[in-house]
């Protein structure tokens, strides 16, 4: 019996949505032959919901995130430029269209260092004026050079504000706030600009902190004030922040912006729970948000040493890890951390060292595409092998092979030295597992 073979291949633009979870995607072509990718962690794509103007209606804000390195540049006169179109639909239960969004964007960059960039970015929001109902949102993004389309759809439920007690809008998780400037944009709330955070990951910088928007609607009863209550929870480690506070109903619409620090917070998921509560602490409505936090040199030093040095392990030779491990205060792990990296940096003269943001990325992605129960990605074979040498030129998925455990193989022809990985899954359950030779050496192409 013949063997159905997956193919995947790395393309320029370089993205991985193959690998999302347990790398089930493939491309596949439209009817006008252009080559289409599902979205992965790379197409970030979020949405919120506020009452309208319109009475009766639900305001529905789509927040979409458009990387650099999703796209094909072309040099015109002394840059680079890229050209793509965004489409959004709102398509009701039985798939037929309820309202559109379109828009075309064109932008420079001056450097190819920018134009690969796997952390340039451009945020994008689309507005619509709905019913309530249940909806799908289908977001595509289409690269007119490269003749590809990436798309990412999600399902919402708009419930209406017409309740009798005070209702929460949805929560707007925030980049970026500042006063309106000139004309304005699609972010412009009241007399803010409020960017969104599309992605929901925070933290990574000196003061790391959790920004969010949201409304309170008084109701057909209003009450004279509320109880608007704030839980943080990790997932793995349980509640890390808890507070409230008492507003005041006194307008149509009462706007809320809130920051949590996240200072000494450590990396990984992380779920927010707003709640309205009234008289006599009753829970009157709540709004719940998934976020993750990042990594950051402060946290990890301080409080998972040991972690830090296991990811370490993966690039580091076993002197460097033992000299490591010996060190026991927080400011000495700093400088020898700091020591560490700086011996790697591949350009010193300039303030971020390019070597270790790749790694740290790496980190983040492997936990997002490979975490396996409880086990983080980056420990899992996959993981570490992601970790180690980045995305793979291309990967062969054997999902559904006759007599056989599904297994996939990672090709990597582009470095100095070709590799080949083979993974099982050995119990059918997603944990694929590295098989010999594990340092993907010593093999020849099968392509």
């Amino acid at each position: 019996m013949m063997m159905m073979r997956f193919s995947i291949y790395r393309l320029f633009p370089i993205l991985l949505v193959a690998l999302a979870v347990a790398i089930p995607s493939v491309s596949a072509a439209d009817k006008s032959g252009k080559e289409v990718f599902s979205g992965g962690p790379e197409l970030p794509l979020d949405y919120a919901f506020f009452k309208s103007d319109d009475s009766g209606k639900i305001r529905l804000e789509v927040y979409y995130q458009v990387f650099n390195r999703m796209l094909l540049f072309k040099r015109e006169g002394g840059a680079l430029e890229a050209d793509y179109e965004v489409t959004v639909l709102i398509n009701d239960r039985k798939n037929n269209r309820i309202d559109s969004f379109s828009k075309m964007r064109k932008f420079r960059v001056t450097t190819l260092e920018r134009a690969e960039s796997r952390f340039d970015y451009r945020i994008g929001q689309a507005n619509f004026e709905l019913s309530p109902g249940k909806y799908k949102v289908v977001l595509s993004i289409t690269d007119n050079y490269a003749d590809t389309s990436y798309t990412r759809e999600i399902k919402i439920n708009l419930k209406p504000f017409d309740k009798k007690h005070p209702m929460l809008s949805g929560v707007e998780f925030i980049d970026a706030i500042h006063p309106i400037v000139g004309e304005g944009t699609s972010f412009d709330k009241a007399e803010m600009t409020v960017v969104p955070s599309v992605g929901s990951v925070f933290g990574g910088g000196d003061e790391p902190r959790l920004m969010f928007y949201m409304e309170i609607y008084p109701g057909r009863e209003p009450m004279e004030s509320v109880m608007v209550e704030t839980k943080v929870r990790n997932k793995v480690r349980g509640m890390v922040y808890r507070d409230s506070t008492y507003v005041d109903i006194t307008e149509p619409w009462i706007r809320q912006i809130r920051t949590v620090s996240l200072d000494g917070y450590v990396s990984g998921e992380y779920e927010l729970f707003v709640t309205l509560r009234g008289r006599r602490n009753k829970k009157l409505t709540q709004q719940y948000r998934e976020f993750s936090v990042r990594w950051t040199q402060k946290a990890l030093l301080r409080h998972e040493y040991k972690k830090a040095i296991e990811q370490l392990s993966l690039i580091a030779d076993s002197d460097e890890i033992e000299t490591l491990k010996e060190v026991a205060e927080y400011e000495n792990r700093v400088a020898a951390f700091e020591q560490f990296w700086r011996t790697r940096d591949p350009v010193p003269e300039t303030p971020e060292n390019e070597v270790k943001r790749e790694f740290y990325r790496r980190i983040r992605m492997a936990n997002s595409l490979f975490s396996f129960l409880y086990r983080e990605g980056w420990r899992t074979d996959r993981g570490r092998v992601y970790v180690k040498y980045g995305e793979p030129d291309q990967i062969d998925d054997f999902p559904l092979v006759p007599d056989r455990q599904p297994y996939q193989v990672w090709h990597y022809y582009k470095q100095d030295q070709y590799r080949r990985f083979t993974f099982m899954d050995d119990n059918g359950d997603g944990d694929y597992r590295l098989a010999y030779p594990y340092d993907g050496t010593g093999v020849r192409p099968d392509f």
